[in-house]
């Protein structure tokens, strides 16, 4: 019993294998570009395939046979800068068949011409060969992420108001890896009377803002430069008190302009 789930498994995995092999091969086809195909004769033969595609980089080469079978004697790739590169084929080449991935030297490069000599296997079927050249084109990485947009406003913290009396309250940011042009307070709740502002920079330096003004809910003041521009900011100092009202309590948020 033990004997048959060891088989079991084995050819489970096995299946699970070709599986991953097949789907491979498949994302690995769509990348591949016909470069172009040339007529083979029964006598030796020595063609030049002209790619000429200085726009695309490719990775490798592949040999497809169709028609009939050929023996490949010599191949090589001249690339874009003229360098020419001797690819290791000597080998026959079945009708149908294609060859392994041939690895370029360097890497991704752009290929000017590729130059073959080979010789097409006597037949019966009266059918000229035919190679056909496949690159695989280079895939770039993607770009990274472009950075913040300027100008992007970021919400760096809020403090409730108490309802009644004066109110002292910091809001720490410590982004010392952020920097930032300005800041601007947006209430939420109820009224504020802002009697105090000061934003401390991540050197301990102190820089009074002057704000002393209601500002009523839902409203955003404009926008309050920094002292010597972009600033890492520490915390924000807020003095304030709630306008008397029935609605509840006020919610001051500090945003940057990056």
């Amino acid at each position: 019993m033990q004997s048959q789930r060891g088989a079991l498994l084995a050819a489970a995995l096995i299946f699970t294998g070709v599986m991953a092999s097949d789907a491979q091969a498949q994302r690995r086809d769509s990348d591949w570009i016909d470069l172009g195909c040339q007529t083979v004769s029964f006598r030796v033969d020595r063609d030049v395939l002209r790619v000429g595609r200085r726009d695309g980089r490719f990775s490798a080469i592949r040999l497809h046979a169709r028609g009939g079978d050929v023996e490949m004697l010599d191949l090589k790739v001249v690339y874009g800068n003229g360098q020419p590169d001797d690819i290791s084929v000597r080998r026959i080449l079945r009708r149908g068949d294609r060859t392994h991935a041939l690895d370029l030297r360097g890497g991704e490069r752009v290929i000017d011409r590729i130059e073959m000599v080979y010789r097409a296997v006597p037949n019966f079927r009266g059918r000229e060969a035919v190679v056909c050249v496949e690159g695989l084109a280079y895939a770039a990485a993607p770009p990274p992420p472009p950075p913040p947009s300027a100008g992007a406003w970021l919400e760096l913290g809020c403090k409730q108001v108490s309802l009644f009396g004066r109110d002292r309250d910091t809001v720490p940011v410590g982004r010392h890896e952020g920097r930032f042009k300005a800041i601007r307070l947006h209430v939420r709740g109820a009224d504020v009377e802002m009697l105090d502002l000061k934003v401390v920079y991540a050197n301990g330096e102190p820089d009074d803002i002057p704000v002393r003004h209601f500002i009523r809910q839902g409203e955003r003041t404009r926008s309050l430069d920094l002292r010597g521009w972009e600033r890492s900011i520490n915390r924000v100092d807020m003095v304030y008190r709630t306008v008397p009202n029935f609605k509840g309590l006020a919610r001051v948020c500090v945003e940057g302009l990056q």
